[in-house]
């Protein structure tokens, strides 16, 4: 029993221990096993919707690919060069910063990323 314990909880964890990826294609990766949706947001498409009156999260913005657990978003191509906040939103309520990126930024109350495009 509490090696089903200690099993549930790793997994449920996978998020923190493996990172996401910025590609050479642009392509944002994002490891999640046990997520049921993952969301790219920022500054570039008001973090999903929260910057909007309603604070709604639109359930199809940023909305990544699921591959054997990684979540896979190309980066919009029309980004011109500037300085922009982002996160991986899962399920529609977990905020998680990109943890091979060391720029770090706030966005109502999350520690979120930081994408700098030169």
């Amino acid at each position: 029993m509490d090696r089903l314990i200690v099993l549930s909880l790793l997994l449920c964890s996978c998020a923190v221990f493996v990172p996401a990826e910025k590609s050479d294609t642009d392509q944002m990766i994002f490891y999640n096993a046990a997520a049921a949706r993952v969301q790219l947001v920022g500054d570039w498409n008001n973090w999903g919707g929260l910057t909007e009156a309603t604070a709604l999260v639109d359930p199809s913005c940023g909305i990544m690919n699921n591959e054997d657990g990684f979540w896979k978003v190309s980066l919009p191509e029309d980004l011109s060069k500037g300085r922009y906040r982002y996160a991986f939103l899962v399920n529609g309520s977990q905020f998680f910063y990109d943890p091979l990126n060391p720029e770090r930024s706030m966005f109502n109350q999350h520690e979120v990323s930081v994408l700098l495009i030169d």
